[in-house]
């Protein structure tokens, strides 16, 4: 295998996968959606009898909870002729569910989870619990596109095969900064003496500790808080190891280039400055101390009721607004929140953001039923020919398009007057949407917030050069290993022993591990 896919080359594959991905979204009929797998029943329409497809994905009972009254959900399985029987998930139990299922050879005929790489995603395909892709896609043009880049075309199996179908987010990598960012009670730092927004880490620290002194709305507020804490490494990292973060699953660290040897990223910077930094913010109060129980729901209330003086977490800031005026309908949004903009690493040298993929989680094919299979195919081919339907609802009934601008009708978010929306990103996110106008002054002001945050980033922050190659490569050591940032600094955080202990018996672990084991392999593979 030739030493490739520098920085460079990932822009370029990026490029190919976003154009298939945009051209996949345009609305069109579906050229396969309405045809029956081998052996099924014709009615007189010409369509086959509808196939029970069971899916497990986030939350997907709710997304069918208006069962047919539902238009885009009967859009859905009119178009892909299947009956979508949904098998429930959530961020809390997803993948020990799946995980159970397919111990047990329960999976769902269709899933959605985030372990590419681990020892978990190769043992299904080497064991064959999960079916693969078709070689000839071309039934599915638009599946046939969406999956040719050289990015998703690197995922193959070592028997040539495909088994997954990546769930695409961005068409710049860079732009995924968007998915981590911290908002901040800009009106409790003015009432509190603070002058200037936080530039860096230290800027930051000093506006919560006042903050929290001052305590000006007596609610006995604390520090920043997050949705999750799996997320919490994409805020701490760029501190000391701008490529160390993770996505959760353990099995996507970076590997770079260094003195001609292929390392994990993560063991190549100063960790150790990354952990002290968590346990001081941790021990002084500016991180909540209730963190490591964060769940999604508790921490927005948390932030909404200002309980927390700060919070990091994945969301567009129109629908944050949006909650916000439920919450304090007597408080204007932009005059008592900011988002903080990335801070640069400890030296001051540079300015990162979390690195991750293209694509976050991706969709296997649990059933062997040959029949089952191609509607599933038929089902994703759907869904990406007719990805704006999904989204944003009927032309003519729930937007127009005025001057290339989608203009909304009405006065129900999408998501309210029809809870199936939530399966746009069955297939893909496409969070290139997440910057659309809606001719809505009420929503587009605020999505000028996240361009201007996006356009900061792209101006000022700089993605450092790492190998995706070797992140999909497959040696024995690499699949049994795992490294899950987050849980690292939680840890250490928390903990009550000197960090520098507990950063040198984690080092101690990674190497029992089998850490040089792991490099070794990857280093012969590499040649």
């Amino acid at each position: 295998m030739k030493k490739k896919y520098v920085q460079a080359a990932v822009a370029a594959a990026l490029a190919v996968t976003m154009t298939a991905s945009l051209m996949a979204c345009q609305p069109a009929a579906s050229s396969s959606g309405s045809q029956a797998g081998d052996g099924g029943t014709v009615t007189s329409d010409g369509k086959g009898e509808p196939a029970e497809i069971s899916i497990a994905i986030w939350d997907i009972e709710n997304a069918m909870r208006n069962g047919t009254d539902d238009k885009i959900l009967t859009a859905i399985e009119e178009g892909a002729n299947v009956t979508i029987k949904p098998v429930n998930t959530t961020w809390d139990d997803y993948r020990d569910k799946i995980q159970l299922w397919a111990a047990s050879n329960q999976l769902p005929d269709m899933f959605a989870i985030d372990v590419i790489g681990s020892s978990f995603y190769h043992d299904w395909i080497s064991q064959g619990v999960v079916s693969p892709l078709p070689d000839d896609l071309s039934r599915w043009p638009n599946l046939e596109k969406y999956m040719s880049s050289p990015e998703i075309q690197g995922l193959r199996a070592p028997d040539g095969k495909m088994y997954v179908v990546p769930r695409v987010m961005w068409e710049d990598l860079i732009d995924g900064s968007q998915e981590r960012r911290v908002y901040y009670r800009w009106d409790l730092a003015q009432a509190s003496g603070v002058t200037k927004e936080p530039e860096n880490y230290d800027e930051f620290r000093d506006m919560i500790k006042k903050i929290i002194a001052a305590d000006p709305e007596n609610k006995k507020i604390t520090g920043l808080t997050v949705s999750v804490p799996q997320l919490f490494d994409s805020f701490f990292m760029p501190y000391g190891v701008p490529l160390g973060m993770g996505d959760g699953s353990g099995s996507d660290f970076k590997w770079i280039e260094k003195d001609g040897k292929y390392v994990p990223a993560y063991f190549n910077g100063d960790l150790l400055s990354v952990f002290q930094l968590a346990r001081d913010m941790y021990t002084e109060g500016t991180i909540d101390p209730d963190v490591a129980l964060a769940k999604a729901q508790l921490s927005e209330d948390k932030f909404l009721q200002g309980k927390v003086a700060a919070y990091f977490l994945n969301t567009t800031t129109d629908s944050l607004q949006r909650k916000w005026e439920k919450s304090n309908p007597d408080m204007n949004f932009e005059d008592c929140v900011k988002i903080a903009h990335p801070f640069p690493i400890q030296d001051g040298s540079m300015t990162t953001v979390p690195v991750f993929k293209s694509y976050w989680s991706e969709t296997y094919i649990g059933t062997k039923d040959p029949e089952k299979i191609e509607r599933i195919l038929d089902l994703m081919e759907w869904m990406l020919a007719n990805d704006e339907l999904v989204r944003f609802g009927f032309e003519g009934e729930d937007y127009k398009m005025e001057d290339g601008v989608r203009i909304t009708l009405g006065d129900i978010p999408i998501g309210e007057k029809y809870p199936a929306n939530a399966l746009c990103s069955m297939v893909q996110y496409a969070n290139w949407y997440r910057f659309e106008m809606t001719g809505n002054e009420n929503v587009d002001k605020y999505r000028q917030w996240d361009l201007e945050y996006r356009d900061w980033v792209r101006e000022n922050c700089k993605l450092p050069d790492f190998s995706p190659a070797v992140t999909n490569l497959s040696t024995p050591a690499k699949n049994q290993f795992s490294i899950k940032p987050a849980d690292d600094i939680i840890k250490i955080m928390t903990g009550t022993e000197p960090v520098e202990k507990m950063y040198n018996d984690l080092m101690d672990a990674y190497e029992k591990m089998g850490l040089q084991k792991m490099i070794d392999e990857v280093n012969e593979a590499m040649k």
